[in-house]
């Protein structure tokens, strides 16, 4: 009996170790978990201009209506070169026949684009008014130049992820768990409210007038809104 005694007091001794060693692990609280958004913003003037012009003809043979777009396209590459900040790139070009009641081609209509693209509104609008004299105006838009947009992005980010921050601290606060621990942070693109277009042409000849008043723009501004979000573990 006296050596039972003996070899069962350290097996006893570890086994109140052990227990010793998990009931802190076991008595800890759990941590609380908060999904999180917060979002700035800044209000910003419109420092780029966006117009679409187009030329829309109608030819009894597919290669003069071909050879009237090209020449209209042409002319508009010219005129454009006289304003140096002002990028003219090509839009649609798209042709089609028409027929007639017994369903046989009588001729061909086409379209052809141009897109203007501009941070100088005066020369932009020199060149439009110049270009309506052949060519039909469908529309004009202003929004925030992609460079203006990525330098306001860097103040918006801080301001963002400050917003996110305090929310965490007022619902630790609330929750009785003020230590905070960011476990993941996204950081999402900022979202320019882009205005719809604020001019577009209306049912006329581009042969209706011979000179075009130049219009004064009025480009308004956007709001560029940049979102984050988180996942953060309260204690």
């Amino acid at each position: 009996m006296s050596l039972f005694l003996r070899s069962s007091r350290p097996l006893l001794l570890g086994i109140t170790l052990l227990l010793s060693q998990l009931a802190p692990a076991q008595a800890a609280e759990p941590a609380t978990v908060l999904n999180l958004s917060a979002s700035a913003q800044r209000e910003l003037p419109n420092d780029q201009l966006n117009a679409t012009l187009y030329i829309q003809e109608r030819q009894p043979q597919a290669a003069q209506l071909a050879d009237k777009l090209n020449r209209a396209l042409n002319r508009a590459k010219a005129d454009a070169a006289g304003y140096p900040k002002v990028t003219i790139s090509s839009g649609n070009y798209n042709s089609w026949p028409s027929y007639d009641k017994n369903g046989k081609i009588n001729g061909w209509q086409g379209r052809a684009d141009i897109r203007l693209h501009s941070r100088d509104f005066t020369a932009a609008a020199e060149l439009i008014a110049q270009l309506q004299k052949y060519m039909l105006l469908e529309g004009v838009q202003f929004s925030v130049a992609d460079s203006t947009r990525k330098a306001t992005e860097q103040t918006l980010i801080p301001e963002a992820i400050a917003l996110l921050q305090h929310q965490a601290t007022a619902a630790g606060k609330a929750l009785g768990k003020p230590q905070q621990q960011v476990r993941e942070l996204t950081i999402g693109e900022s979202q320019p409210n882009m205005p719809p277009l604020m001019m577009r042409a209306k049912a006329m000849t581009a042969d209706a007038v011979a000179e075009v008043t130049t219009p004064e723009w009025q480009p308004g501004k956007s709001t560029i809104q940049l979102n984050v979000s988180g996942r953060i573990e309260l204690q």
